[in-house]
């Protein structure tokens, strides 16, 4: 009995020394796939319960995420998708409802991240390290880049190919030059056309025997009322390597600049035959699908 007394502990003190709470262990050994929330995020508000060594997370938390690029840094919570919460406590999901910060007893012995919705408290995503008060910075670091490849693991990897397929998809082709009017009355027989609201030149078609990427797509409407493209937008759990694109250069005419607001870089690649334009965003160092346009 006693060398299994002094085994649990040894075992406790190991798991303690790896920084594994109980629940951390379990968050680790079965990660559930990200909330669709947490996929289509585009922008993030820090906030840091940092008493003491805890103090240095939220520099640490700002710089890497703007390296990563992937969100938009705001300082009020109504306009952020998700909150990146830092605390030395497990998160209780009273985020919405206490009253003031966490007035818990803290030990800067662990550094906890917690990916928070905003809007009604839910924890989203959470893990932690048992660093020390010494170490939270490269704990803080080490967390976002968890957080970060697990993000970018679930994505979906679209192939050129993928993309271009979509081309020639005879659900899609059939609108070809139609009045919004006509798309619409198809929409009896099956085919999903149904108006957007506050878009009178776009018109949402849903073609499930579509290629997988443009099974959701947008009708283009032109002035004088003919469909003359559909459009997917990408998501930001949807990716194309840019590396792909440039492979088969041959194939493209190439061209960036910046949106009308100046804010948002962008680069595209169109086809040889001005049928197929793949537009990227830039985002930090990295170049993100945003949206393909398909000329008829």
């Amino acid at each position: 009995m006693k060398r299994l007394a002094r085994f649990l502990v040894i075992l406790i003190l190991v798991l303690a020394g790896a920084g594994l709470l109980p629940w951390a262990v379990a968050k680790k050994q079965g990660r559930l796939p990200l909330s669709p929330k947490v996929m289509a995020a585009k922008s993030a508000l820090i906030v840091c319960e940092c008493p003491r060594g805890m103090a240095v997370a939220e520099g640490r938390a700002l710089q890497e995420l703007q390296l990563w690029g992937r969100f938009q840094i705001v300082k009020h919570r109504d306009k952020a998708d998700l909150v990146f919460l830092f605390s030395a406590n497990q998160y209780l999901g009273d985020y919405l409802t206490r009253d003031g910060p966490d007035k818990r007893p803290v030990s800067v012995d662990f550094t906890i991240m917690t990916v928070v919705d905003p809007h009604t408290g839910e924890n989203l995503w959470s893990d932690s390290r048992r660093w020390g008060s010494w170490r939270v910075d490269h704990a803080t670091r080490d967390l976002i880049a968890e957080f970060r490849q697990q993000i970018e693991g679930q994505a979906k990897k679209w192939t050129l190919n993928d993309i271009l397929m979509c081309s020639v998809s005879p659900d899609l082709a059939v609108f070809a030059n139609l009045t919004a009017e006509q798309a619409l009355a198809l929409s009896k027989s099956g085919s999903g056309v149904s108006r957007i609201a506050g878009s009178p030149d776009r018109l949402a078609v849903n073609s499930p025997a579509a290629p997988e990427f443009c099974k959701q797509a947008q009708l283009v409407v032109s002035p004088d009322n003919r469909i003359v493209a559909f459009e997917v937008l990408a998501s930001l759990a949807d990716s194309l390597d840019l590396t792909e694109v440039l492979q088969q250069a041959d194939q493209f005419d190439f061209a960036g600049g910046k949106d009308t607001d100046g804010n948002q870089v962008y680069f595209n690649a169109q086809s040889k035959d001005k049928k197929i334009l793949i537009r990227f965003e830039v985002q930090g160092h990295k170049s993100v699908l945003s949206w393909v346009r398909y000329s008829y």
